[in-house]
């Protein structure tokens, strides 16, 4: 058992998350990048961003109020997810898989845009990713960096996730890394 090879849709009200990477938008994706709040990230040049989200498993967070298929009382759309196409959705947010698809995942680039936040967008964000992670019988390791306590706080009670123990390997195994040129925190 592996990630969905098919695309995954969740709708709650006027929102949608999907792994279908049709509906992503590196431009969005560069510009969220670009926000003083996003101080983990820096925008890519546009044929790097769009290898990246080639080579990882994406969840994009949309807007689809605008959409023609979302009813302007309820805001929930009133026909199935996979008739929507890229300029029906405005992307606002965003992570990202890093993964083998099967024994290893590593979380980043999570983000709601500013202006959505607040809403419980991002801790739908997560508990998607934990959907489709949890079921894999032979996941080793998903993994994450963050700086943020209320991140922290919220990986811990939506993923199970804890604070791996960086000291003395006589004590037990050691994450390591060493940061790139890109920078990140």
């Amino acid at each position: 058992m592996s990630l969905p090879t098919d695309p995954v849709h969740w709708t709650r009200g006027e929102f949608l998350i999907s792994t279908d990477k049709r509906y992503l938008s590196p431009t969005a994706i560069n510009h969220a990048f670009a926000q003083d709040y996003m101080y983990w990230a820096k925008p890519f040049p546009e044929e790097i961003l769009k290898k990246v989200i080639e080579n990882s498993f994406c969840f994009g967070v949309y807007d689809i109020r605008s959409h023609r298929l979302c009813n302007e009382e309820n805001g929930h759309s009133q026909q199935p997810v996979e008739d929507l196409n890229a300029a029906d959705v405005k992307q606002i947010g965003f992570a990202r898989l890093v993964t083998d698809r099967v024994t290893f995942a590593y979380l980043t680039d999570l983000y709601v845009l500013a202006e959505y936040q607040g809403r419980g967008l991002g801790g739908w964000l997560i508990d998607c990713v934990d959907e489709v992670v949890r079921p894999l019988p032979y996941l080793r390791w998903l993994m994450l960096r963050t700086s943020a306590a209320k991140s922290q706080a919220s990986y811990e009670t939506r993923l199970g996730m804890k604070v791996l123990d960086t000291g003395d390997i006589d004590k037990g195994p050691v994450m390591m890394g060493r940061q790139g040129t890109a920078g990140g925190v």
